[in-house]
């Protein structure tokens, strides 16, 4: 394992991290200030989600023609291009227009993070450094939206958070040009090509992937508006739960990065989910909002999830992984904007309630891939 390919890995999705978990907070002030109702809100992050989509399927061609270095150093570029334009949206046009791009860079990053730590992983501790890479993300992920939260005391500021990330992805550009993967020739490029068909098997597999990171991604972004507006708190109080959410998966993953040996994966994998509910669904039954950001205690579920993906089917690992984030930006597009339409027609009370059903919803389908994974693996004996 190359450390420097490791370290690539972290800066993408700390990058992704930050600027995604920014926008949480920043839905509430973008509604004040360009007097949005929360399913025009809504629609930024839907935009966002299409052109995710879209860019993240883009990537198994590019990475079948270019290098994980050529493609990073490219969508770096267009990080840096699109958080700096932040200081030229003035009104909600732009606003939209400047959203869908953002959701490609957020997208691409993460992607490709995963595909870079894959890349250079032994099997036997591929658990553990998925793990780790993956704190990165909790931990960069509790201090954007409490950062976000200082700056959007003046929402007018909110620019200020993403003309920032700028830099910070162009030092990381420069890193990845030096110490990133070697290039490699096209020739074993198109020798390691995977195929993007998939089989039952694989559709009920990226399935309960999109159903976890879609409760994950709804329970983040949306958690400071429905505190703001239920609970009456301010956009920087309310922002804390938000932190305090990505802190509770920081330390479950940091937790999994010592102790997430194989035969431990299936036991970490139901009981964080488990968990994840019961807290958010106390949480919102009392009233007691404390509980909510420990719906984070689903951490480990994401990293070691994928790392089964890529040791069960390890002759189309990359695909997969290009298959599962494609699939979950298009149901977030649907998602985001069915939770601003849902809260605008019957409150947050009732929209707040979609991240526990898709809780639900993986736990049942995991439940189903289990057993259709072990029959297949029956026939096959």
């Amino acid at each position: 394992m190359r450390w420097s390919i490791f370290i690539c890995g972290s800066g993408l999705l700390c990058l992704a991290a930050w600027i995604d978990n920014m926008r949480g907070p920043l839905l509430p002030a973008i509604t004040a200030l360009l007097s949005l109702d929360n399913a025009a809100a809504s629609l930024i992050m839907s935009l966002g989600n299409l052109v995710a989509m879209t860019t993240t399927w883009l990537l198994m061609p590019l990475l079948n023609r270019w290098s994980l270095k050529q493609v990073g150093l490219g969508v770096l570029m267009y990080t840096v291009a699109v958080c700096s334009a932040a200081v030229y949206v003035d009104n909600s046009t732009r606003m939209f227009l400047w959203g869908a791009l953002l959701g490609g860079s957020i997208s691409t990053l993460g992607s490709l993070s995963n595909l870079y730590v894959q890349s250079g992983i032994l099997p036997a501790i591929r658990g553990q450094m998925m793990s780790a890479l993956h704190s990165l993300y909790g931990l960069t992920s509790f201090f954007a939206p409490w950062v976000a939260g200082i700056v959007l005391t003046e929402p007018r500021n909110w620019p200020v958070l993403f003309t920032s990330v700028a830099p910070a992805a162009a030092l990381l550009a420069l890193f990845i040009y030096f110490r990133g993967p070697k290039s490699g020739d096209k020739k074993t490029r198109k020798s390691q090509a995977q195929p993007l068909t998939l089989s039952p098997i694989h559709i009920l597999t990226i399935s309960v992937l999109i159903s976890y990171v879609v409760g994950e991604v709804l329970t983040s972004t949306w958690m400071t508006s429905f505190l703001v507006h239920e609970h009456g708190l301010s956009i920087k109080e309310a922002s804390f739960y938000t932190s305090m959410f990505f802190a509770a998966m920081l330390v479950t993953r940091m937790g999994c990065g010592v102790i997430a040996r194989p035969r431990w994966h299936r036991f970490l994998i139901w009981t964080s989910l488990a968990v994840a509910l019961v807290c958010f669904v106390a949480g919102r039954l009392t009233g007691w909002i404390w509980l909510l950001p420990l719906a984070g205690l689903f951490g480990p579920f994401f990293p070691l999830y994928v790392t089964w993906v890529s040791l069960r089917f390890p002759e189309r690992d990359r695909s997969m992984v290009i298959w599962m984030l494609s699939g979950m930006q298009a149901a977030l597009s649907v998602m985001n904007y069915l939770t601003g339409r849902l809260a605008d027609a019957a409150g947050f009370s009732v929209a707040f309630w979609l991240p526990a059903g898709m809780m639900a919803l993986t736990m049942i389908l995991l439940k189903i891939l289990e057993i259709q994974d072990q029959h297949l693996t029956n026939s096959n004996t």
